[in-house]
């Protein structure tokens, strides 16, 4: 057995698949007829007050998926921290690397969701997340893969690095909040295995087209695959010696909160289990497509075997 199959054994036997590092908040979460206009007073309906985050929402659509997953996050020592705190327990997600402090206020988004299903988001950080670096070290070594939204460039790029050495692949989602220029980014992805944009990140952030040959320049920077996710069109992604690309599937959109991180889990679970690149994005593709027929960001997280059936039948159960 040569050194290379000695590592993949190694991460093999690690206790967990994914660490998912941050991107947690409690969404305020209401139907809307449409969006106000400036100055505007309109009505709403409460859906909730739901547990969510990008990376949260991923965390536990990877969980049911099958993954062994745990979240490196901080939460308030307040309600919204347990309620996040017990909606990962309840999909299966660890919290040993959960931090509840109580020198801050959980983090919230307020979500109007339109008829349509499209819904338009306000995030409300309460605080800049903080690690001790033997805390990331351990936790991150425990994982074969590490997932975070790059919104802090330095504390990434520290994560990230311990991952390196330790053997953990790494993989981000870039959404045009994350407040990056192209300079910064091109310093995030030297450290990256999997870049996933949605549309406006990768035009806004890169300066790129959302076509394989703009996802393509991005591969000069490090990571090996750079994924776009395209909304209702489907998805696409290349690597140096591939490329690939999906069309959307006509769903009964209920709410399209939480699609994109389904999508990044089901292709980072596929990636793990060894797919070639175009099933992990068919696959990634159809939990995104079941993800939004559910209203709230954890509305309807779909298992494998549902994935399965839906883009090998077209069937849609709901």
């Amino acid at each position: 057995m040569n050194s290379q199959d000695n590592e993949k054994n190694n991460r093999a036997e690690r206790p967990f698949d994914i660490l998912a590092v941050g991107g947690i908040d409690l969404d305020l979460v209401m139907k809307v007829e449409r969006l106000p206009g400036h100055g505007e007073k309109i009505l709403g309906d409460l859906v909730g007050r739901l547990p969510g985050g990008a990376v949260a929402n991923f965390a536990c659509a990877a969980a049911r998926l099958g993954m062994r997953v745990a979240s490196l996050s901080s939460v308030g020592r307040d309600e919204a921290g347990q309620m996040i705190i017990d909606d990962f327990e309840n999909y299966g997600v660890d919290t040993g690397y959960v931090l509840v402090r109580p020198d801050i206020d959980t983090p919230f988004t307020v979500i109007l969701i339109e008829p349509t299903g499209e819904r338009s988001i306000v995030v409300v950080p309460t605080f800049w997340e903080k690690y001790d670096t033997d805390f990331l070290r351990t936790a991150i070594s425990q994982s074969r893969a590490m997932h975070s939204m790059p919104n802090d460039a330095i504390l990434f790029v520290k994560m990230a690095k311990i991952a390196r050495a330790e053997g953990v692949l790494v993989m981000i989602d870039v959404e045009a909040t994350i407040g990056a220029d192209r300079e910064t980014l091109e310093q995030i992805l030297r450290w990256v295995d999997i870049a996933s944009f949605n549309e406006r990140g990768l035009v806004s952030i890169s300066g790129e087209q959302a076509t394989k040959e703009g996802a393509r320049r991005l591969l000069a920077f490090g990571p090996h695959t750079v994924v776009v996710t395209l909304g209702e069109r489907g998805a696409l992604a290349v690597t140096a010696e591939e490329a690939a690309e999906v069309p959307g599937w006509k769903v009964p959109v209920k709410d399209t909160t939480g699609g994109g991180d389904t999508f990044n889990a089901a292709f980072l679970t596929t990636t793990l289990s060894g797919y070639p690149l175009e099933r992990c994005l068919a696959f990634a593709n159809g939990a995104a497509a079941l993800a939004i027929t559910g209203l709230g960001p954890r509305g309807r997280l779909p298992t494998s075997s549902e994935v399965e059936d839906f883009i090998t039948r077209g069937n849609l159960h709901v």
